[in-house]
């Protein structure tokens, strides 16, 4: 192999940067992408919600034990 055509290669390798991507979307791709990131983000803000208001239950069921005890004696 000549020298020029390792500098070409070379230059072609370096030219594409890592996880770039080639290549174009069609629309249904990116109407895809973008629901499913709505998607995921729901999902995580209902996971959220969740743990907030088990944490808020765990609390008021404390609470209701302790008035009981008072209640009890």
């Amino acid at each position: 192999m000549s020298k020029w055509k390792i500098e070409a290669g070379k230059a072609a390798w370096n030219a594409i940067k890592p996880l770039a991507k080639t290549g174009a979307k069609t629309v249904g791709q990116w109407k895809s992408s973008a629901a499913k990131a709505r998607l995921k983000m729901s999902k995580e803000n209902l996971e959220q919600t969740f743990k907030e208001s088990d944490k808020v239950l765990k609390k008021f069921g404390e609470t209701v034990k302790k008035q009981k005890k008072i209640l009890d004696k």
